[in-house]
């Protein structure tokens, strides 16, 4: 058993890594060697988990996805109304990208990676998808405005980035006025209330 403990501590260090390099370097400004040197193990022992770097990136990409995602969904109430619907969102996803500034970046530096493969678009799409879900209900219930539900959801998710990068590297967290401020523009650019 302490084998095992010892790998999935060497697999978390690559992927912490990887996470730390690419969304600072970018996937090509990123070589194994790097990985390795601050992850504190061998660039042979990275092969030993993935087959190349577009494996890892791949496999980095859908574990920070996945992540998110459940994050995001986290206390939903799938029946209430629209508003808390999308305050419950726009609180989850604030919380995640205020806590994990570095992952948020990542995923987002790498969306339209061309080394991504199918199973990386797919959770992509996913996370897209329950976004849009709630907004196109919101939408049929007249408490949205009437447009195509993924640019809609750009418009709750794309702030964000621009914000993520102001606190990035930051000592301090944003405080809870900004949060409501940015809440309420953004239920102010959707609503049709």
């Amino acid at each position: 058993m302490p084998e095992l403990s010892k790998a999935v501590g060497k697999k978390d260090a690559i992927f912490a890594a990887a996470l730390q390099l690419f969304s600072r370097r970018s996937f090509d400004g990123t070589t194994i060697p790097e990985i390795a040197k601050v992850a504190d193990v061998g660039a042979g022992t990275i092969y030993r988990y993935f087959s190349s770097k577009e494996d890892l990136v791949n496999e980095l990409f859908i574990k920070t996805l996945d992540d998110f995602i459940s994050h995001l969904q986290a206390g939903v109430p799938d029946q209430a109304d629209t508003w808390v619907q999308f305050h419950h969102l726009f609180e989850n996803a604030w919380r995640y990208v205020m806590n994990n500034v570095e992952t948020f970046l990542f995923i987002n530096l790498h969306d339209e990676g061309t080394y991504l493969n199918q199973q990386s678009r797919e959770s992509y799409s996913r996370m897209w998808g329950y976004i849009a879900g709630i907004i196109e209900k919101g939408a049929k219930k007249g408490d949205l405005i009437d447009l195509d539900p993924k640019f809609v959801a750009s418009l709750v998710y794309g702030p964000l980035i621009p914000i993520s990068k102001r606190f990035d590297g930051q000592d301090h967290k944003a405080s809870k006025q900004l949060a409501r401020a940015l809440e309420d523009a953004t239920w102010r650019a959707i609503s049709t209330k």
